[in-house]
């Protein structure tokens, strides 16, 4: 119990002292980390991907309302690393070995493609809201 309170009360705490009533996005990804933990542990991995994206679009949100485009940034990789992770996990099990990659390239082609059009779009947006 007092590792939890250490690890959430602390940090929130600092959040809470330093930004004031702007502590609440640090108030939301203490709870997405705490569902998160229980998530992992009362359903199956499959599930876990659409909380991933959530949360990467949480970020995302968090990075365009601070006007701080490394949090948007840092948004897209994760959620990148969530499709290709599910890719990988998942669908690739599924498919022949040929299939797979096929899917692969072309996922990371479209795939790529869209998401730099959107995070820059999104990058711009966040610095044109500063």
């Amino acid at each position: 119990i007092v590792g939890w309170v250490v690890a959430l009360g602390l940090p929130l705490a600092l959040a809470v002292i330093a930004r004031k009533t702007q502590a609440w996005p640090f108030v939301l990804a203490a709870v997405w980390t705490v569902v998160l933990l229980f998530l992992e542990r009362a359903i199956d991995t499959v599930a876990l991907y659409p909380w991933w994206v959530i949360g990467a679009g949480g970020l995302v949100a968090w990075g365009i309302h601070d006007g701080r485009s490394e949090r948007v940034n840092m948004g897209a990789a994760i959620f990148a690393a969530t499709v290709v992770a599910f890719y990988f996990s998942e669908v690739m099990d599924k498919l022949g070995r040929s299939a797979s990659l096929i899917g692969l390239g072309l996922l990371f082609l479209a795939g790529g493609w869209a998401l730099e059009r959107l995070r820059r779009r999104l990058v711009q947006q966040t610095r044109g809201s500063v």
